[in-house]
């Protein structure tokens, strides 16, 4: 896939024919395509966060100082943008600056799963469907680049090549873990663990995120509320329905919940409420207690440790999704996906 400025990924696939887009699929919303997106994207919003056929691309590379070389410092003060790619994005996740997934809404009602690796975006395709066409589902990478996604009926991997069917496993909605032997998959109803061997279950309805930091410190959240794992015991953190949980740290967690934003020393601590934007608040990524983001339907702020401050962006469109890493972030809004980079000082 080729990336086109403003228009568009345009598909370089042998294995099939494209229509121009990047990835898509509609649950239940027979409206017209731009209608169809706006949908979707909502709907997906309360999945996750972001919180981890290539676009041939060399607008991700960082600057280059005036004496030729790169700088060693980066600033998260001033973000050098990409142009914005015209797609509807459903889902993020970031595992580094060069692991990106994006779940992309087509207007046929299919989604498509394209993986950034730096410098392009390449897209995937399945084993038994080389269409590249997908249900929506969240996706989780272990550090090898190990992808896996969900479904209905199974939990897809992806290896480097075509996604498979993991029938070991009922289909997902949430997706997440710390490692290969530390995998986390939730259904409707249930929670599944993976060891790296097998895979255990307990009834816990309602969840729409996962968050594995470590194999002792694990987040949910979703309908019921936010609760947290150390290893031994589940604790609730936060009740009612949490759209989005962000961790930098231990003792740096962050979570969206009916607009608002909140903000926590860990589990067992007090959240304290707070929404600089004024409006309501979509999705919220922290990179570490003086990186975090947040963005609504007008503005995206980013707090410095000391203080929240706006952050322009190039993207006129609102501002639903957000992911990153210690070296980049993307933005998604309802047909606009953005991505960027600390500036090199």
């Amino acid at each position: 896939m080729r990336a086109t400025g403003r228009s568009g990924w345009v598909p370089n696939i042998s294995t099939a024919e494209c229509d121009g887009r990047a990835l898509g699929t509609v649950v239940g919303c027979a409206l017209q395509a731009v209608q169809v997106r706006n949908c979707i994207v909502v709907a997906l919003l309360a999945v996750a966060c972001g919180g981890r056929t290539s676009l041939e691309s060399d607008r991700s590379q960082p600057p280059v100082s005036a004496s030729g070389g790169t700088s060693s410092v980066l600033s998260w003060d001033e973000i050098a943008w990409d142009e914005p790619f015209d797609e509807a994005v459903a889902y993020l996740w970031t595992g580094s600056v060069t692991n990106t997934w994006a779940v992309i809404s087509d207007s046929d009602g299919s989604f498509r799963r394209d993986h950034w690796d730096g410098s392009h975006f390449t897209r995937t395709t399945a084993d038994d469907d080389p269409s590249g066409r997908f249900e929506a589902g969240q996706i989780w990478a272990a550090a090898n680049g190990h992808a896996f996604g969900g479904a209905t009926k199974n939990l897809q991997r992806w290896f480097g090549q075509g996604w498979a069917e993991w029938r070991t496993i009922a289909g997902c909605i949430a997706v997440g873990g710390s490692a290969e032997n530390d995998l986390w998959c939730a259904t409707e109803l249930e929670l599944w663990r993976f060891d790296g061997t097998r895979w255990t279950s307990q009834i816990m309805p309602g969840i729409r995120g996962i968050y594995a930091r470590t194999l002792n410190d694990v987040w949910i959240w979703g309908a019921r509320g936010a609760s947290h794992f150390d290893g031994a015991r589940w604790s609730v953190e936060l009740m009612d329905p949490v759209r989005c949980v962000s961790v930098s740290a231990a003792t740096d967690v962050w979570a969206v919940q009916d607009g608002n934003l909140f903000h926590s020393t860990g589990p067992g601590t007090v959240w304290t409420r707070q929404n600089p934007t004024g409006a309501r608040i979509a999705s919220v990524w922290s990179e570490s207690a003086t990186n975090t983001w947040i963005v609504a339907a007008g503005a995206a702020m980013r707090w410095n440790g000391s203080s929240w401050v706006e952050m322009p962006l190039p993207l006129q469109d609102e501002r639903l999704l957000i992911s990153g890493s210690s070296e980049d972030i993307w933005i998604a809004g309802t047909l606009e996906l953005v991505h960027g980079r600390p500036t090199r000082r």
